[in-house]
């Protein structure tokens, strides 16, 4: 796997696009390159816009240990953990590219995007996007976001983890590793390695183990809690049952008998109140009958008189016909007469409206040229008017043309002197400041020798304050050793009897000579146990020992203390040179030191840039609007001139338009009396329309009353004929009625109409009336002999008591008797199920438990076994055998690294510990404690440990590019020297290199160089350099 380019934008303090693409030159021919730039310029970030174009993860948010909630924008939070927070505030969206190579040998393109709604920076963070391409096929790869992710995980043979422990070189965590305490040793190499799956899996098993041995318990107790019968038990309780079964069947049978009595009993008192009931309708419905026979007769009589109801009818309707036409006759007459004098009156009117139509016809002829005329003139005089009013127009807007650009050239002036004064004073201003523009053009190179000189500062005074630790720490352990080496000598001159004496002589509270504890749990034996031999031998091995850690801190503190003696000297040299470089640049500048020394230089240097581009700025515009303003006046007297001429020329129209107009208007005056045309037009049309519609409207009457008089003769001739042919129907009709009635006893003249006046729905109606009293009659009839068959069938029955003198509260009572045996021996029977169904379901449920257990058993017993050898709650157990064995094979693949780097020394693990020891190959093989290392030797150690992680994570695959990015920041000049020659070394061997460090000195031994430099508002530039590098 080899990275080929890393891209990205908007991440962190890099706000610009940036590419640092190792396919162009210096890049390409580079085999060791340095990433450099001061804290906080944005190194680190280069290392996350790898991992988030790859694994949408970066080691700084991963390494994050709880899930608290910060602000974004608004109200929204994300947590530390989220790893868009590498957005930079301000913007809306940002991305992370990387073109690498793939173990298949193809080249592919991961990219990582990230923005917010609407693309707008206040906008709430959305969802990252990952896409991943082919560049080799030039094939977009499909798929959703989790599964590009583990596209590219297979694609480069790496997960996460694997890849910052593969191409991410913790060198520095190695380092600490050399020299840790035993159980810091467990720590860090289960964070180095990952192997902290161990200690889960032996808290797994423990669980597990505990587990089962709990279930187990569990079912142990279950069983012996479930209570069964014994087989006596048994038999009594089903022998019970039996005989409960039988003498519920017989108390069943007898309920039954005595339940069907009962029931004859009620049914025959039911039968015998039904026949009253009938008995008692049938005399209801024939006493109605009885009542309704008037009704009868009556409806036979309506009956008889159907046969004549139509001759009947239509000599009634005749009658009223005959009367309406003799009264409407009478009108007609009326009505004829009245209409005769109008008519006449009517004919007279027409004539009269003719006449007059013809004299005004006669006058709108003679004056309609005057109307032709008089519209002509109106015309004119409109067209006259709209002419006069544009000129009008035109005039005045020259007028106010002409004072506006007067206006503008007074406001122009104004602003043109106000602009010269103000331009001098600008001049004048830079004339006093003019000492700060060699300033000015020099604040990128002043602010960055402020900076650097600030943190070397700090850089001296955190060193200085180690040092004063160190020195403490080496006096402490002086006069420790010196104590060691007198109780040496006195455990040389004691025997083990003089120890014991000691013991006894120690004090609760009081420190011991030998191990300074002031608890002595073995002093109370002095006065009962001698020591013997081997405890004052073991006492000697425990003082050597102690002896040989303190010699071995020694030893470290002085080189640590020779180190940091040396760093302060280099920091105060590079802080003076720092202060002359200032001094050279601001000698000009009153009162700097005053500034540098309160540490805000930079602050009022910045406020003075700001001033200085401020006024730059201004003097600018100034002059640039000077030129404007001077155009401006120019144009503004050219316009003016203009304004008068055509002032001028409208001028003259506007008198012409005037002479005109008045000609036309004395004209009009005498043509019509200057009356309006279309009001004397209208005149006539009025007039002439009025006495048109006159006449139409009389014409109308007219014909009206002639129609009308025409009609009303024809209308009284017609009435006139049907009279005679009514008062001949009626007679007809009369004798027709008379004879019928002459045979029809009972039914008078007077009777006649009355019989006829019901309506058929009413005659409807009482028939079915007294159909419904018949048809009640004959239901109750057979409902009666239906009654009687029923009870004579009821006496027949099987179920009828055999004493008739049996009474129903007699057969109730003993009913309710038998129903309580009957519940009382089925609670019985009911419990005795209970019991022995119970009995059936826990012998059941036994079996199947002792199975279980059997089974749980079998199982407890495997993962006890497997607690005894691996698991604890706690998880060392496991934990310390693999990382035993993770060790070995760590040393086997960092040994083979370190024989690429120098054939002196070989790694090795201390016998049944994680403490490690150096062999030395030049000394005859001499075994070394890693403490007594140097500087050079244990980067060269670290390093190969760091490599081999490396070819630990990934040795199924060869990783072409490595990334080194702590371990420098403590190295001298001659331990750089070592880890230069190291890595040169690396190079050769095909892989690409970046060394990712702050210390001057390292990165100026190295010649290509990715420089990240710090500007304004937190931002930082990207410059790829490449120079000669130095010793």
């Amino acid at each position: 796997m080899k990275i080929l380019a890393i891209r990205g934008k908007n991440l962190a303090s890099l706000e610009k696009a940036f590419e640092i693409d190792f396919t162009a030159e210096p890049l390409k021919s580079a085999g060791i390159f340095a990433i450099t730039g001061s804290t906080g310029s944005g190194k680190s970030t280069l290392l996350d816009a790898l991992c988030l174009a790859l694994f949408d993860q970066t080691p700084r948010t991963s390494h994050a240990s709880e899930n608290i909630l910060i602000r974004d924008v608004g109200d929204k939070t994300l947590s530390q953990r989220d790893c868009r927070n590498i957005l930079r505030r301000g913007t809306s969206e940002g991305y992370a590219e990387v073109d690498f190579v793939s173990l298949s040998r193809e080249t592919f393109r991961a990219r990582w995007s990230v923005k917010r709604a609407y693309n707008k920076a206040e906008g709430s963070m959305q969802s990252s996007e990952i896409r991943l391409r082919n560049l080799s096929t030039g094939h977009e790869e499909p798929g959703r976001k989790t599964e590009l992710l583990a596209r590219i995980v297979d694609l480069i043979g790496l997960t996460f983890d694997q890849f910052t422990r593969s191409v991410l070189l913790a060198q520095g965590d190695f380092a600490t590793f050399l020299k840790a305490r035993q159980p810091e040793k467990a720590e860090l190499l289960e964070k180095l390695t990952g192997t902290d799956i161990y200690s889960r899996l032996s808290i797994a098993i423990y669980e597990k183990s505990k587990n089962a041995g709990a279930e187990l318990e569990a079912v142990t107790r279950h069983i012996e809690s479930i209570e069964r019968l014994s087989e006596e038990q048994r038999r009594a309780y089903e022998t019970e049952k039996s005989e409960v079964t039988h003498e519920l069947t017989e108390l069943k049978k007898t309920i039954d008998r005595l339940t069907a009595q009962l029931k004859w009993q009620t049914e025959h008192t039911r039968l015998c109140d039904e026949q009253k009931q009938a008995e008692h309708r049938l005399a209801q419905a024939r006493q109605a009958i009885a009542e309704a026979r008037e009704r009868y007769d009556y409806i036979v009589q309506i009956d008889r008189v159907q046969e004549i109801r139509d001759t009947f009818k239509h000599l009634e309707n005749l009658r009223h016909t005959l009367s309406e036409s003799q009264a409407d006759l009478q009108t007609a007459v009326r009505r004829q007469a009245e209409n005769e004098p109008l008519l006449t009156e009517a004919i007279h009117a027409v004539t009269d409206c003719e006449q007059e139509q013809t004299q005004l016809m006669d006058k709108q002829q003679q004056i309609a040229p005057q109307i032709v005329r008089a519209r002509e003139l109106d015309v004119l005089i409109s067209k006259a008017k709209k002419d006069l009013e544009e000129v009008r127009r035109e005039l005045k807007d020259a007028q106010e043309r002409k004072v506006k650009t007067e206006e503008d050239i007074r406001c122009i002036q104004e602003t043109l002197a106000q602009t010269q004064t103000e331009l001098i004073t600008r001049e004048e201003w830079f004339k006093t400041h003019r000492d700060f523009e060699l300033i000015a053009a020099r604040m990128d190179l002043l602010l960055s020798l402020i900076a650097e000189a600030q943190t070397v500062h700090k850089q001296k005074q955190r060193n200085e304050q180690t040092l004063e630790r160190s020195k403490q720490i080496l006096s402490d352990r002086e006069k420790k050793m010196e104590r060691l080496r007198q109780e040496a000598e006195r455990l040389n001159k004691m025997m083990p009897a003089e120890i014991a004496t000691l013991r006894a002589q120690l004090k609760e509270g009081m420190p011991c000579p030998v191990c300074g504890s002031l608890h002595h749990p073995v002093a109370s034996l002095a006065e009962t146990q001698r020591m013997k031999e081997q405890e004052l031998e073991q006492a000697k091995a425990d003082n050597a020992r102690q002896t040989e850690e303190v010699t071995s801190d020694l030893e470290i503190r002085k080189d640590e203390i020779t180190k940091l003696s040396a760093l302060i000297e280099n920091y105060t040299a590079q802080y003076t040179a720092t202060y002359r470089k200032l001094e050279e640049h601001l000698i000009t500048l009153p009162g700097w030191q005053t500034f540098f020394e309160r540490a805000t230089l930079a602050e009022h240097l910045i406020t003075r840039k700001t001033e200085w581009d401020n006024a730059s700025t201004a003097l600018t515009e100034a002059q640039e609007q000077l030129k404007r303003l001077k155009i401006d006046l120019e144009n503004g007297r050219v316009r003016i001139q203009e304004t008068d001429r055509i002032w001028k020329v409208t001028t003259g129209k506007n008198e012409h338009c005037r002479n005109i107009l008045e000609q036309w208007q004395a004209e009009r005056q005498t043509v019509l009396r200057g009356k309006p045309a279309d009001a004397a037009e209208k005149y006539f049309t009025d007039n002439l329309s009025l006495i048109t519609s006159k006449i139409k409207k009389l014409n109308e009457k007219r014909n009206l009353l002639s129609a009308e008089q025409k009609s009303l003769s024809d209308h009284i001739a017609q009435r006139r004929q049907d009279l005679a042919k009514f008062v001949a129907e009626e007679e007809t009709l009369q004798k027709a009625v008379e004879t019928w009635m002459a045979g029809k006893d009972g039914i008078t003249r007077e009777r006649l109409p009355e019989l006829l006046s019901k309506s058929n729905a009413w005659i409807q109606a009482e028939k079915k009336a007294l159909n419904s009293l018949t048809e009640a009659e004959t239901t109750a009839r057979a409902t009666l002999a239906e009654r009687n068959k029923n009870l004579t069938l009821h006496y027949e029955s099987n179920d009828r008591p055999t004493d008739q003198n049996t009474t129903n509260e007699a057969l109730q009572a003993c009913l309710q008797e038998r129903k309580l045996q009957t519940e009382e021996r089925t609670r019985r029977q009911t419990e005795l199920e209970v019991v022995l169904t119970t009995n059936a379901r826990n012998e059941k449920q036994v079996e199947t438990l002792e199975k279980e257990r059997q089974a749980k058993y079998t199982h407890a017993e495997n993962w006890q076994k497997l607690n005894t050898l691996l698991g604890s709650a706690s998880g060392n157990k496991f934990k310390e055998i693999a990382q035993g064995y993770t060790l070995d094979t760590l040393l086997g693949y960092a040994n083979r690294h370190l024989r690429e780097l120098t054939s002196r020394y070989k790694l090795q693990r201390v016998p049944g510990s994680l403490a490690l020891q150096v062999v030395d190959l030049d000394m005859l093989n001499e075994v070394r404690t890693v403490h007594s290392l140097s500087g050079g030797e244990s980067f060269l150690i670290s390093l190969a440990l760091a490599l081999g992680l490396s070819s630990l994570s990934s040795n199924r695959m060869n990783v072409e590019s490595l990334f080194i990015d702590e371990g420098f920041g403590s190295l001298d000049n001659d331990t750089l020297g070592v880890a230069m020659d190291a890595l040169e070394r690396l190079q050769t061997q095909g892989r690409k290199i970046g060394v990712i460090s702050h210390v001057s000195e390292m990165t100026e031994r190295i010649a290509v160089r990715i420089s990240l430099t710090k500007t304004s508002n937190g931002k930082s530039e990207i410059k790829i350099r490449a120079t000669e590098p130095k010793g």
